[in-house]
């Protein structure tokens, strides 16, 4: 507890200064600079749109005051450290902006996020959601999107490992 404590404390102290250092470092090379991109709505819309590639895609929503969504990171993080050829995970934080450089940074902290992270710039219109996917009934979060070639998996629920693994197979065999 002490140490969560002392974690807070620091980046409530420096976690302004940091993040801006990151936001604004976008010629830099630091790992940290490349973990974070802020976006608008549409401009995930976009993204999430486009062709995935040859990896399968998966888009993690979550924000940092969802127990549920912080319990999956770390599933999240060790199914892609398995599968590095294959997938490419992008969390997509729902934090409001106010929280980017506190409660944000104390979570990819704390869980050691490795992988990159979207700051979505949300605003107050919820129906942006629909157009990730019809079926996402809002506020529901955690909610994934796994998409490769044509196919698109959606899930409005936590999801561990094995569900990942199981969802990974399905579309890469279809």
């Amino acid at each position: 507890m002490e140490a969560a404590i002392k974690t807070y404390s620091r980046l409530r102290t420096g976690g302004i200064l940091f993040f801006a250092f990151v936001l604004s470092s976008c010629g830099s090379n630091n790992k940290a600079t490349d973990q974070f991109v802020t976006m608008d709505t549409d401009t995930l819309i976009e993204k999430v749109a486009e062709a995935p590639g040859s990896k399968v895609k998966v888009y993690n929503f979550w924000a940092s005051w969802c127990t549920p969504c912080l319990k999956e990171i770390p599933e999240f993080e060790a199914f892609v450290k398995a599968h590095p050829a294959e997938v490419e995970l992008v969390f997509v934080s729902l934090d409001r902006k106010k929280v980017w450089d506190t409660a944000v940074l104390e979570v990819v902290e704390e869980l050691q996020m490795t992988q990159p992270i979207w700051l979505i710039d949300q605003g107050l219109d919820f129906e942006w959601r629909h157009k990730i996917d019809e079926g996402w009934v809002l506020p529901a979060i955690p909610v994934t999107l796994m998409a490769y070639k044509s196919h698109r998996k959606f899930f409005m629920k936590p999801l561990e490992r094995r569900e990942l693994e199981e969802a990974l197979l399905e579309l890469q065999t279809l």
